[in-house]
């Protein structure tokens, strides 16, 4: 979709450069984001087992945010954390619309939030508690705006209402001697520089490198990019003030949310229901729109491009996911990136693997087993792999029991149906009659239950066929030929 587009082309084209910044400031005390340091290393598995917040939820309770944390952790035990920033080969797919941008944005939130409780722990780097403070402070901006845009109109309201004049006080910068409007336009242009230096570094960057020039589809189409990008910032900013200041009242009051998969196919935004999450929005832009009007047509054109993204915030995302237009975008070489001009190993094999095959009308993706082997994979593999196979099965009876002994997790899984007698019942349906007799709720209360697990891994390689599902027979004869 374009907001997919432009979100890949924008940390593509200026992660680089921002990331290498931080890397000579951060040093071996730095931090990470998403799953990169997962590689099962002792020092990780020793240190990096993430304590239960105190208190109740939204703060308290299992942490939703786990890398900052993780870095810290690591840090405190004196081993050192550095930025790959020079790293290729990494890939996420990200939401491919600003709603469903939005609602990942809200998880991020409430994660980083906590961190605030983690903030003081015993032993921490003052750097670890530095980064903690900036991913807090990266959700608090937004209302922060907000209270610094309001006090301003409440400020030219009381002057034109009251007639009175402006109180004078000492500049902040008397060697510039300068007026209170000087004033302000000098911190508009401080605030200009910060949000657009990085971008103009990384043009700047790309023009000294003529292999990655190229891949982006050549520096003219890299910067009507960068030019299109910031107008797609510009009007996406206001509802991210809006969406962001919400989320901290929200957990601020005791809202709290769970941590779901997101949504990263490129599924259309439908007009009715931008309406119903954007009409707040619109509504608070036409209103704010008349107030700054009538306080002067001055301040309304210097509002303009806050007000803008508010009221055009319906079409602004629908446009932006329709996967069609991404496409037009793509064949006129706007946003490219140069994993799509120029493919790195990884994906030509990813591809390679991608075999699609329709079944039943439906698109089904054959990805590669967990051992490797190329091919359509049966539906409810894993299911089959977690009786089956003793090494997946022991992991994951031994995780059950150690999330048994945490009474957060342990209340998860007894809301799974794990433990009850029904359960027992399941598993022998299962063996019966395959997974496919089985709702996905009672299969996943079947895998919460550590006996029911051990017990089918028994009975699936020691029963008669006879009183085996065929669907049983089929997985356990492909399993022995793999294993042989």
């Amino acid at each position: 979709s374009p907001f997919g587009r432009i979100q890949q082309f924008a940390n593509r084209l200026y992660a680089p450069v921002f990331i290498a910044g931080l890397n000579y400031w951060a040093l071996d005390l730095g931090n990470y984001w998403g799953h990169n340091a997962i590689i099962r290393t002792e020092p990780f598995m020793q240190f990096c087992d993430l304590p239960q917040l105190p208190g109740r939820k939204p703060f308290g309770g299992q942490i939703l945010s786990h890398d900052f944390v993780e870095a810290a952790l690591l840090s405190r035990e004196n081993w050192e954390v550095w930025f790959a920033y020079d790293l290729e080969g990494s890939y996420e797919e990200a939401p491919q619309t600003m709603i469903e941008n939005a609602r990942r944005d809200r998880r991020w939130c409430q994660g980083n939030l906590q961190h605030g409780l983690v903030l003081f722990a015993k032993g921490l780097r003052g750097v670890s508690r530095l980064h903690l403070a900036l991913g807090i402070g990266g959700y608090l901006t937004g209302p922060l705006w907000l209270v610094f845009l309001l006090v301003f109109n409440w400020i030219c309201w009381f002057h034109l209402h009251t007639g009175l004049s402006n109180i004078p006080v000492h500049a902040f910068t008397p060697y510039l001697n300068l007026s209170a409007t000087a004033h302000a336009l000098l911190v508009f242009v401080i605030c200009m520089a910060v949000i657009m230096l990085p971008k103009l570094l990384a043009l700047v960057d790309l023009a000294y490198d003529w292999p990655r020039r190229r891949a982006y589809g050549g520096l003219a189409h890299a910067a009507v990019g960068v030019i299109g990008e910031t107008i797609f910032s510009t009007l996406h900013a206001p509802l991210q003030m809006l969406w962001h200041t919400r989320f901290v009242i929200t957990n601020l009051l005791g809202g709290s949310v769970g941590w779901a998969p997101s949504k990263r196919d490129a599924a259309t935004t439908t007009w009715l229901f931008a309406l119903q999450r954007h009409w707040g929005h619109t509504l608070i832009g036409l209103v704010w729109g008349a107030f700054m009007w009538r306080l002067g047509p001055t301040l309304f054109w210097w509002f303009t491009p806050v007000l803008a993204g508010m009221v055009l915030s319906i079409p602004l995302s629908v446009l932006t996911s329709r996967r069609h237009l991404g496409t037009r975008l793509r064949k006129l070489g706007l946003f490219l990136t140069p994993d799509e001009t120029a493919p790195p190993p990884e994906l030509v094999a990813l591809r390679a693997r991608m075999k699609v095959h329709e079944i039943t009308g439906d698109t089904v993706f054959a990805a590669s087993t967990a051992f490797g082997e190329a091919g359509p994979r049966r539906p409810h593999a894993g299911l089959a792999e977690a009786v089956l196979d003793p090494y997946v099965n022991a992991i994951h009876v031994s995780l059950l029991r150690e999330k048994r002994l945490n009474p957060t997790y342990a209340d998860q899984l007894s809301k799974l149906g794990a433990g009850s007698e029904q359960t027992g019942a399941l598993g022998e349906k299962l063996l019966a009659g395959g997974p496919d007799k089985l709702t996905p709720a009672e299969r996943m209360a079947v895998m919460a239950d550590q006996r029911v697990m051990v017990w089918l891994h028994q009975q699936a390689w020691l029963r008669p066929d006879e009183k085996l599902a065929p669907w049983w027979k089929a997985m356990i004869r492909e399993f022995s030929q793999r294993e042989t």
